[in-house]
């Protein structure tokens, strides 16, 4: 909360006169035009570009505290990256990054310009797509029984268990299931490099992502030149088409700031 009823009021207007404010910084932008984007940005700070050589920081003022991860506020900043990336080739960054004065902001440009002149050129005209591969559950049993019927080590240790006893039996079994997993898994991997290795013919660059659910075999971003989208997407219905089958679901996310290859 304010501390006086000047800087209240500063808030109230979206201003820059508050000394309790830092700076929020959405991305770095390609051109180093002073542009006033409007009061669009988080708790509704007047959002601006401000120079430096040939770059730009986006920036808005915000309470110079721990700015919450809500929902609200993450569309926010996505909304003014997204404006941003309306205007030239822009460079996104995390959500919640403060800086205490506008001087910091611009000791930061200096200090990273060059990196960010990199970056920057590798961006432009190019977004992030986002590939999601998901097996069902018929998929995954499917492939088992492929595992069961064709791996030789399994079908080997099968054969024993008619003639062991009762405990031989059961460590053949405890055996011929960790096969059965391993090998699973190895087809499951398998399965997943090549579509992930496909995929990336018409990409720049790719990385794979973390996955929160066992059944997504794939978890990937895709930075993808806008001259290349076409064929990005006609590579993706043909995975879709010829694994579709073998119960593999495929979703696709984009286009994206590209986050994934900041």
């Amino acid at each position: 909360m304010p501390h006086t009823r000047k800087e209240a009021k500063a808030r109230e207007r979206g201003g820059w006169s508050s000394v309790t404010e830092g700076r929020y910084l959405y991305c770095i932008l390609d051109g180093a035009e002073t542009r006033n984007l409007g009061k669009v940005g988080i708790q509704g700070g007047e959002v601006r570009v401000l120079p430096y050589e040939s770059v730009g920081a986006v920036i808005s003022p915000v309470p110079f505290s721990e700015i919450e991860s809500n929902l609200v506020n993450i569309l926010v900043h996505q909304k003014v990256v997204d404006l941003a990336r309306g205007i030239g080739t822009a460079l996104p960054v995390r959500f919640g990054i403060i800086f205490k004065t506008e001087e910091g902001v611009k000791k930061m440009l200096s200090k990273s310009y060059e990196s960010y002149r990199t970056k920057l050129h590798k961006l432009k005209d190019r977004d992030e797509f986002g590939v999601k591969v998901i097996l069902n559950d018929s998929g995954l049993k499917r492939i088992r029984q492929s595992v069961e019927a064709d791996s030789e080590e399994v079908v080997a240790t099968r054969k024993k268990l008619p003639k062991s006893g009762r405990g031989t039996s059961y460590l053949l079994r405890l055996k011929m299931e960790e096969a059965i997993k391993n090998q699973l898994y190895k087809k499951i991997e398998d399965l997943s490099q090549q579509i992930y290795t496909r995929l990336g013919a018409p990409a720049d660059e790719r990385t794979v992502l973390k996955s929160d659910h066992e059944q997504i075999i794939l978890n990937a971003a895709y930075l993808i030149n806008r001259r290349e989208v076409e064929r990005f997407q006609k590579e993706v219905e043909a995975v879709r088409k010829d694994f579709g089958g073998e119960g593999l679901i495929v979703h696709t996310s984009g286009p994206w700031a590209p986050y994934s290859f900041c």
